[in-house]
């Protein structure tokens, strides 16, 4: 077996003690010669710009040698002085809640540790080179970095106290109806809604309890604002028969709860909720399907993509 061979052998091992896990690093580096891909938690970046340091050398080195380095780590405002100076050596991006810590070299060789304190090495380490594992890794890390954020725009962030920007699509029922509540408990001002039918409307009742939880808001101090989309357009017809619970929370917070009725056909599947003008959550709702009137679990099921 030639020393090539021997270097991309298939093996799984554990090692452990702060410089074993240090001289195997900087061993699997001085074997690089395309990329080192790195994720870590808040406190792994620390590691990586400790002046003098055998790991911080080796990771300038790889940069000097032509290496490309690609860095995923939690960058906070108790990290931020670390993320700045790694930035100088690699393409590093910001992704929230990562817990432990993993790396990839060259489609070859994973690493694996635990949780991290600031400036030391986990207290063992993995260390793959089994292909199967190292390219499921290699995926899941490229997912991870295509949903990161640039380094500069979290620092941004950070340092001028910015909201960030997203937009996310939900497709799970479930999910999108235990997102509401968790983002009306949030809201510190105003609340706006719009509703699109009376059948949504109660499927909102039945699951979130949507009423009462408006009604806590109103208790907070919230100013919450209601469109109701009606179908019927005929003088007799009376929304307060179809929202009830909705109307007589209304008359009894009249002073912070306004409803009013559209009639556009634009909010006839949509429903709105907005909170403080900063954030907005549109779910979309098929009442009609095959010509049939959708009801019950099916109008579960019939609630569409949330965005």
């Amino acid at each position: 077996m030639t020393k090539e061979d021997n270097l991309h052998e298939e093996k799984t091992e554990v090692i452990y003690g702060a410089e074993n896990i240090i001289n195997a690093t900087l061993e699997q580096w001085s074997n690089l010669k395309q990329f080192a891909d790195i994720c870590t938690d808040s406190n792994g970046p620390s590691m990586f710009v400790i002046p003098g340091h055998p790991v911080t050398v080796a990771y300038r080195q790889l940069k000097d040698r032509g290496i490309k380095l690609r860095f995923i780590a939690e960058i906070n405002k108790d990290n931020i002085q670390y993320c700045k100076e790694l930035m100088k050596i690699c393409e590093l991006r910001h992704l929230d809640e990562i817990k432990g810590n993993f790396g990839l070299g060259d489609g070859v060789y994973y690493r694996a540790s635990a949780k991290t304190t600031e400036s030391s090495p986990p207290p063992l380490l993995i260390s793959s080179t089994l292909r199967a594992l190292v390219e499921q890794q290699q995926y899941f890390f490229d997912m991870l970095w295509r949903k990161a954020i640039p380094a500069k725009k979290r620092i941004k962030e950070i340092e001028e106290g910015l909201k960030r920007e997203f937009i996310e699509t939900i497709q799970d029922p479930r999910e999108t109806l235990d997102l509401i509540p968790k983002l009306l408990s949030s809201s510190t001002e105003e609340i706006q809604l719009i509703i699109s039918n009376k059948e949504t409307y109660q499927l909102f009742e039945n699951e979130i309890k949507l009423t009462s939880l408006l009604r806590e808001q109103l208790r907070e101090g919230n100013h919450i604002q209601v469109l109701i989309h009606g179908e019927k357009n005929t003088e007799d017809y009376n929304p307060e028969d179809e929202f009830e619970n909705l109307y007589q929370l209304q008359r009894d917070n009249p002073s912070q709860l306004e409803t009013q009725r559209i009639t556009s056909v634009v909010y006839d599947r949509l429903n709105v909720f907005i909170y403080d003008r900063e954030t907005i959550v549109i779910i979309e709702s098929n009442k009609i399907a095959n010509n049939k009137l959708v009801t019950g679990e099916d109008l579960f099921d019939s609630l569409g993509l949330a965005t």
